[in-house]
């Protein structure tokens, strides 16, 4: 169940694995978009077959993802969240975030945390404006001076 977001008409979110074709070429688009933002700086970061995906749908043809890891007790890590870049600008992204802070409830996550880049001013208004503060970076981010690291509490 997705709280406080409406979904845009021909969306659909359905669960994926990290293997699903889809989502590979939604993740392998994303890293490559991050490549050309930060090249050597870019922290590489394996996709861990322990993620689960919801995949977003428009019209039947997959546009976004996103990932959610648990990581400790109660704390999940949102992985690989992206909306391809033809599809931007219509709130997709924030029907990923509200959708993974769903299943982390639903899985009992208290904490989101989630790591983005120095120079993705669109993700870190979108995390800030839905209650994510700033947080220390965690491993493997601590040494990467183009990382930032976030969390919410979703009690």
């Amino acid at each position: 169940m997705i709280d406080r977001v409406e979904l845009i008409e021909g969306v659909e979110l359905r669960p994926a694995t990290s293997s699903d074709e889809a989502v590979l070429a939604l993740t392998t688009a994303q890293q490559a978009e991050l490549a050309a933002i930060y090249a050597e700086d870019q922290p590489l970061v394996g996709l861990h077959r322990d993620i689960e995906f919801t995949l977003l749908l428009l019209s039947g043809a997959p546009v976004g993802c996103v990932g959610l890891q648990p990581v400790a007790p109660g704390v999940g890590e949102i992985k690989r969240m992206y909306v391809e870049p033809t599809s931007r600008g219509w709130g997709l992204s924030r029907v990923l975030l509200a959708s993974v802070e769903s299943d982390a409830r639903a899985r009992g996550l208290t904490t989101l945390r989630l790591e983005t880049g120095t120079e993705q001013h669109q993700a870190i208004a979108l995390y800030t404006h839905n209650g994510y503060l700033p947080i220390p970076a965690y491993p493997p981010f601590e040494n990467e001076p183009a990382s930032l690291c976030f969390a919410k509490d979703l009690a």
